[in-house]
């Protein structure tokens, strides 16, 4: 019996201390702890959040969008609202949310690259780690995820299991963070975050003047071109979002590398990708740009993302095709 009430007291000792360990979690600022990819999301967030009352230029999509646009160099209108990792399901959560307090956009550019209709690498560990989502969108796109790309029953289990933690914060999810970071990431934070909110939306990733002398193909451009059914699901959303509210929408692509391309040609995943955005073009009646925009390697501060000059050019090209 003694052995029984043991057991019994260290569970619940385990189990209230965890309950209590949860609540201190959520005092904590998240700026002193998550790491550099959360100040633009979070400034996303916020802005879309946010009432406003210009009529604004956007432009939505992944990472390479988020670092080739330079808003300044289009219009004092245009704001960026892409973000590293996001796929065409957060985009279109944002766009939703950002209709809701601002006025119709003029114009809104959307941009992903072909692994963002492969993968949801980041829907775990950046939309629901940083609370992206508000809890309404969260359980509604993991049910459409479940449902849109057959989902074993096991795996739907332990995702929604591991969907809660992140929602209440469980420390299994948050802890080894926090101590990792020993709270000292607030100021590193806060200027990231006053910094994209500066530029309107647009920030660089890696800028290394020689990644190319150390580049290694990353495992994302070493498959083939598969769809996934929500991504589809999602972007079909997203482009009617923009219809269905009388908003000029138009899908563009961003600069490649031939270095980049060329780890791709062996599973012919950009011609794939092409492929399916005629399909898309066609069935959604939307302008859809596929031929694919090759820049030098100088050009690029890593593998998919443009540095300073890049993002200038690119930038002053993009004002003079489409204004």
């Amino acid at each position: 019996m003694n052995d029984k009430i043991y057991v019994l007291n260290f569970f619940a000792s385990v189990f209230f201390g965890m309950i209590l360990l949860t609540i201190v979690i959520w005092f904590i600022p998240e700026m002193d702890y998550f790491d550099g990819e959360y100040p633009s999301w979070k400034q996303q967030r916020d802005y879309t959040h946010t009432k406003g009352s210009e009529s604004q230029i956007l432009f939505i999509g992944d990472s390479a969008f988020k670092a080739a646009v330079i808003p300044e160099l289009i219009d004092d209108s245009a704001y960026n609202l892409s973000l590293g990792g996001a796929s065409p399901l957060e985009m279109y959560y944002a766009l939703n949310t950002y209709l809701k307090n601002h006025p119709k956009p003029k114009q809104v550019f959307i941009s992903f690259g072909p692994m963002h209709f492969m993968y949801l690498k980041r829907y775990q560990d950046r939309t629901l780690y940083f609370h992206f989502l508000d809890p309404k969108d969260q359980i509604e796109s993991q049910i459409n995820i479940f449902r849109l790309d057959d989902t074993p029953f096991l795996d739907m289990l332990s995702m929604s299991l591991e969907n809660i933690q992140y929602m209440i914060k469980f420390p299994t999810k948050y802890f080894q963070t926090i101590k990792t970071s020993e709270l000292k990431r607030g100021e590193f934070n806060q200027d990231n975050y006053d910094s994209v909110s500066e530029q309107r939306g647009h920030m660089y990733f890696g800028l290394d003047p020689q990644w190319f002398n150390h580049y290694e193909p990353h495992e994302q451009l070493q498959r083939e071109f598969k769809l996934l059914q929500s991504e589809d699901f999602y972007i079909k959303k997203l482009l009617h979002l923009c219809l269905d509210n009388d908003i000029p929408v138009r899908m563009v692509q961003t600069p490649v590398n031939k270095m980049t391309y060329e780890t791709t040609q062996k599973y012919n995943q950009f011609q794939s990708y092409q492929e399916y955005l005629k399909k898309l073009s066609k069935e959604m009646n939307v302008e859809i740009e596929t031929d694919l925009i090759f820049y030098d390697i100088n050009l690029f501060g890593e593998h998919l993302h443009l540095n300073e000059k890049g993002a200038e050019i690119y930038s002053k090209n993009f004002k003079e095709k489409f204004f």
